[in-house]
């Protein structure tokens, strides 16, 4: 009997400690609570802190830390916070007030369908909540302007992305277009650069020749006169000798075609004059003579 008692005090004793401790959080809690309300909630966070330490699963201390970092503006913390206690409870009333409040976390980061997303889950577990309701709609509209205002910028970018292809393709075009003609204005240079310079060698050449016939004629004249003056040339050799009598029956071998070819002319003409006469004698008519019997 006396073991069972020292047992029972002992439990007694746990149990009171247990209240006494969950007392003293419910009323760092409460203290939190009342400097949240004031938004004090720097010395809110204080109390819920002490609420944890002595709790650390205590949803209410949890939840109630993480919407006054999202007052303050951390939203990143507060994401975070209210994405824990969704995994740790299942009770819809919580679950309701933590995802509307994750979805005004991601509306004040302008992530609007993931706030879409979090105000939807909040009515599932509570539609009767108009806040959320009203929260929804007003963050479908964002995220459709967000939607058309994208699309309208993909096209005007589409649409400028043409222009600057086809402002980029006409000026390649024209770039193209002054470099053929370049290109042809030196292919003309040069073909008329080319035929001057064929025109100037082809005369260069004819001045050559004909100076060149110019002189030898000078020194067949200076010859001629020579030998007419009776004067003696130098003395020859025989290779030289047998190049100026070779010379020589060339020159009466053209001298000798030359005159076969004019009599063989002048045959020719008479025989067309001939021709012709006889012709004009046949086209002329004939008179008729009356003879006087």
């Amino acid at each position: 009997m006396a073991k069972f008692l020292k047992h029972f005090i002992l439990i007694l004793l746990i149990f009171s400690s247990i209240i006494g401790f969950s007392q003293q959080e419910r009323g760092y809690i409460r203290k939190g609570n009342t400097m949240f309300n004031d938004s004090n909630y720097l010395a809110a966070d204080t109390f819920y802190l002490k609420a944890l330490q002595i709790d650390s699963n205590s949803i209410e201390a949890k939840y109630n830390l993480t919407n006054s970092q999202l007052k303050q503006g951390n939203n990143d913390i507060a994401i975070k916070g209210f994405n824990e206690i969704l995994d740790q409870t299942e009770e819809k009333q919580i679950l309701s007030k933590a995802h509307h409040n994750l979805g005004n976390a991601h509306a004040n980061k302008q992530e609007w369908d993931k706030a879409v997303d979090s105000y939807k889950n909040a009515l599932r577990n509570n539609p009767n909540d108009k806040d959320a309701r009203y929260n929804y709609a007003y963050a479908k509209s964002k995220l459709a302007k967000k939607e058309n205002k994208k699309n309208d910028d993909k096209e005007d970018k589409d649409q400028k992305d043409k222009k600057d292809q086809k402002d980029k393709d006409k000026k390649d075009e024209g770039n193209k277009k002054e470099k053929d003609d370049k290109k042809k204005e030196g292919e003309g240079d040069k073909d008329k650069k080319d035929e001057n310079g064929e025109k100037k060698k082809d005369k260069k050449e004819d001045e050559e020749k004909k100076k060149s016939d110019q002189e030898k004629g000078k020194e067949d004249e200076d010859e001629d006169k020579k030998e007419q003056n009776g004067e003696k040339s130098k003395p020859q050799n025989d290779e030289q000798k047998k190049e100026k009598q070779k010379k020589a029956k060339a020159q009466q071998l053209k001298k000798k075609q030359a005159e076969q070819i004019l009599r063989q002319l002048d045959k020719n003409e008479k025989n067309i004059q001939q021709k012709l006469i006889r012709a004009k004698m046949k086209k002329q008519a004939r008179k008729k003579i009356d003879k006087d019997w």
